[in-house]
């Protein structure tokens, strides 16, 4: 069931590995974050499900609730992006909307600091500021996206449906049709 919500949610961009996955979900049983009951199988292999205890979701709740660290923004885009995606049906839209603009204001602030580094610095070679020049490019895309997701949160109507959401994204890009298109999942 979890491997499933890596591969089936938008979680998929973080899909873990066994050999990180299993290890932290034994973690979280020992702390009594988590239990789990063995399933029969047909195969050789006993299947586990694993389910949130009470501690775990107070705590899974706690996590959701943090506020935006502006000094581990640029490091914790993925985990930021998670969040998100945990916080529908947890919080309300007034919590999502003022998380969102804790960090929009910590990714615009991350990228003007980057910016004047670049600006200041004696960057030798062409790599350094190449890179440098990727990372502004990532957070510039990701404070885009804060505002966006801002955006289309205060509207009145959501989209109906993923199809349609889909749709809506595609015009608001400007992107035509409603073909295969990068936000199609695979």
């Amino acid at each position: 069931m979890l491997k499933k919500f890596f591969t089936d949610t938008p979680a998929v961009a973080y899909r873990p590995s066994s050999g990180a996955l299993y290890p932290a979900l034994r973690r979280l049983e020992r702390r009594g974050l988590s239990s789990s009951t063995e399933l029969a199988s047909a195969g050789r292999r006993t299947r586990r499900a694993n389910q949130a205890t009470e501690a775990g979701l107070v705590l899974h709740d706690r996590w959701l609730r943090e506020p935006v660290d502006p000094e581990n923004v640029g490091a914790d885009l993925g985990t930021h992006l998670m969040r998100f995606v945990m916080a529908e049906g947890v919080l309300g839209e007034d919590e999502v909307l003022d998380w969102l603009e804790q960090l929009e204001d910590a990714l615009a602030a991350f990228v003007g600091d980057i910016e004047e580094f670049v600006e200041h610095a004696d960057l030798a070679g062409r790599h350094p500021p190449l890179a440098l020049q990727h990372g502004i490019d990532i957070h510039q895309a990701s404070l885009a996206w804060v505002r966006r997701a801002r955006a289309a949160l205060r509207s009145p109507q959501p989209p109906a449906s993923p199809g349609a959401a889909r749709v809506a994204i595609r015009r608001h890009r400007g992107v035509a049709g409603t073909g295969s298109a990068p936000l199609d999942p695979p």
